[in-house]
């Protein structure tokens, strides 16, 4: 086999395809979402979660069609719900102990998942806040809520490695959400030390649900044809999920519980 000539097809399909996303991919309205606000920006997983295909003429509407069923955005779409199931039961649990849930997402973005969540327990007595650095994604929120009458959750400018504002954050939450925030970090202690901050930040008897990315087949074409909301190459890693367990158990979680979301790109662990 001939390394080197595979290495160069292969480099000039990654090539033909960013050449490709920023030319006749512009037809597509998640594509020209995803040059504009960043592939990995809450509102292109907003819409990745409506998945709902629409674009200029027949090409945009095909290429969108396209990209919606690509694997990863599948996955993205097994985490929400998975993410969803594990949150609906974490509330439930708490209220049985006696708890009032109170959620903070640290790096939310629109948080489409919570505000569905909210919607479908308007029985319970929930209270939740959103915090994130970018405001469209924090505005995109905000219409969210209102569009589904939720009334219980609020949007916050924070950083989800700001200690301190996490540690103000009130009320106290019982559970703290990291979804799709740790896909986006490829500096390990930097994760090592946001799941410290999470453990410190919650209340007695609190509940961390992180999100892990375990088996992304495509992240060398997503580094070459894909850019992130700072306009940069979209640059992942897979991680196993023990190694994120493991982090967890060493920032204090006494128990870390962990299932695969369909179809097996992604895990969510909560730790307690």
């Amino acid at each position: 086999m001939n390394h080197t000539t595979d290495f160069e097809i292969s480099d000039w399909y990654y090539k033909l395809t960013g050449v490709a996303m920023r030319t006749i991919g512009k037809s597509s309205d998640s594509i020209r979402l995803g040059l504009e606000r960043g592939f990995d920006s809450g509102e292109m997983m907003d819409r990745i979660y409506r998945n709902h295909a629409s674009g200029q003429y027949g090409i945009g509407w095909l290429a969108d069609l396209y990209y919606l069923n690509q694997i990863g955005c599948k996955g993205l779409r097994g985490r929400k719900a998975c993410l969803k199931r594990a949150l609906g039961e974490t509330i439930r649990a708490q209220q049985r102990h006696g708890l009032q849930p109170v959620i903070l997402d640290v790096a939310s973005g629109p948080a489409n998942y919570l505000v569905e969540t909210l919607a479908e327990t308007r029985d319970l007595n929930v209270v939740a806040i959103c915090r994130d650095l970018d405001e469209h994604g924090l505005r995109r929120g905000r219409v969210l809520a209102q569009a589904h009458q939720v009334e219980n959750i609020r949007y916050e400018s924070g950083n989800a490695l700001d200690e301190t504002g996490l540690h103000a954050v009130k009320p106290q939450p019982t559970i703290i959400i990291a979804s799709g925030f740790y896909e986006l970090v490829n500096d390990d202690a930097m994760i090592q030390r946001q799941m410290r901050i999470n453990r410190n930040t919650l209340a007695p008897g609190g509940t961390l649900i992180f999100t892990t990315q375990v088996n992304h087949p495509q992240l060398k074409l997503i580094a070459h044809a894909l850019n992130n909301r700072e306009g940069k190459p979209w640059v992942m890693k897979n991680r196993p999920a023990s190694q994120t367990e493991r982090w967890a158990i060493q920032a204090g979680f006494e128990s870390v519980q962990t299932v695969l979301a369909p179809p097996g790109l992604y895990t969510i662990s909560v730790a307690k």
